[in-house]
């Protein structure tokens, strides 16, 4: 009877015991998982202007500023979440959290800098000038010394303050996107459009009839990423990222994947986005 009853009681803490192990075990798994699970880091930009921003053919997030975004993540140890807003409506994201970085293309202009902090910049654009044929516009001097001259541009976009700031009493029309500013443009109802170089040279050879391009620099603007004004160690890390591009094989990466799109579009690869010059 003893045998039996000190049998009784070895099963039982035995398979109390084994109980305890297993959940020790599930414990430590599910300790490793929190530990190993990665926060999230949400980027923001504007996927209608390739080849910077823009979707593959089956969707997903692509272009320069996508796999920037990614080897950014990568670097800070955090997962890429893509975020696809209006340009216009990425800064009023980033202020509100919706958003915790925007790597958009977007140039640095003072009017953005009293909103939302900007990193050092990663590239330059060389705005140029998309002019309707029918305006009699030949070169930058006429941009912005006749009087009157209409441009149009999507809401938010830096060619405005550029506009402002120096042509002769102009009209300026802004739109939700660039597909309306570019139909404006494109159909006599607005003499220009001042916009990055591959944009520019894509809507000249839409509308080649009326449509052309002044090759000449119209602004030289610094692309960099914007952050939160408080987000001072973002802000640390940004500006460490960018230093060590080239050491981290990044513009590399850039240059072997879309370097042909860019020579098709503009007649220069990535490098032409990598100096002031």
């Amino acid at each position: 009877m003893k045998k039996t009853l000190y049998l009784l009681m070895a099963i039982v803490i035995l398979t109390f015991g084994l109980s305890a192990c297993g959940q020790e075990q599930n414990q430590a798994k599910e300790e490793t998982k929190e530990e190993t699970k990665k926060e999230v880091l949400k980027v923001g930009m504007d996927l209608k202007w390739p080849p910077f921003e823009m979707t593959d053919l089956d969707g997903n997030p692509d272009g320069i500023s996508v796999l920037i975004a990614n080897e950014f993540g990568e670097y800070i140890n955090k997962d890429v979440e893509i975020v696809n807003l209006p340009f216009s409506s990425l800064m009023p994201a980033l202020e509100t959290n919706k958003i915790d970085v925007i790597i958009a293309s977007m140039g640095v202009t003072e009017e953005r800098k009293q909103k939302i902090d900007f990193s050092e910049p990663y590239m330059y654009f060389k705005l140029l000038a998309a002019v309707n044929k029918d305006s009699n516009i030949k070169s930058i001097d006429d941009l912005f010394s006749k009087e009157g001259i209409r441009f149009v541009a999507p809401k938010s976009f830096s060619s405005i303050d550029l506009v402002k700031e120096k042509a002769n009493n102009p009209e300026v029309v802004e739109f939700d996107d660039k597909a309306t500013a570019t139909l404006e443009l494109a159909n006599g109802n607005a003499d220009a459009f001042i916009v990055d170089a591959v944009t520019a040279n894509g809507i000249a050879k839409a509308y080649p009839d009326n449509v052309e391009v002044i090759e000449e620099t119209a602004h030289l603007i610094p692309v960099a990423m914007g952050i939160k004004k408080t987000d001072t160690e973002l802000k640390e890390k940004a500006n460490e990222f960018v230093s060590k591009l080239e050491e981290l094989g990044v513009n590399d990466k850039i240059k072997k994947q879309y370097d042909e799109v860019l020579k098709e579009k503009v007649g220069k690869g990535y490098e032409f986005y990598l100096n002031e010059n």
